[in-house]
């Protein structure tokens, strides 16, 4: 005696009869780049994914001694 209730018996994954219109790609206009990449060559972005274990400003402070840098690093 096996009951096996279908998706839409479930209300699970029913696809709806009113779909969202897809948006066109957004064109992003030909510039010069060189001095943007220039300024931020030494530019880290990250994000901390637990930051309850992993303190974000220790770990900002741990990179200079990896990475054997002298100099101040400077984050949010």
């Amino acid at each position: 005696m096996t009951n096996r209730y279908s998706r839409e018996e479930k209300g699970k994954w029913v696809p709806s009869g009113s779909r969202q219109r897809k948006r066109s790609p957004l064109r992003i206009p030909i510039g010069d780049n060189s001095n943007l990449i220039k300024d931020n060559s030494l530019s880290i972005v990250g994000r901390v994914t637990n930051p309850l274990i992993q303190h974000p400003r220790a770990i900002i402070d741990y990179l200079p001694q990896l990475w054997n840098i002298d100099s101040r690093v400077t984050g949010r």
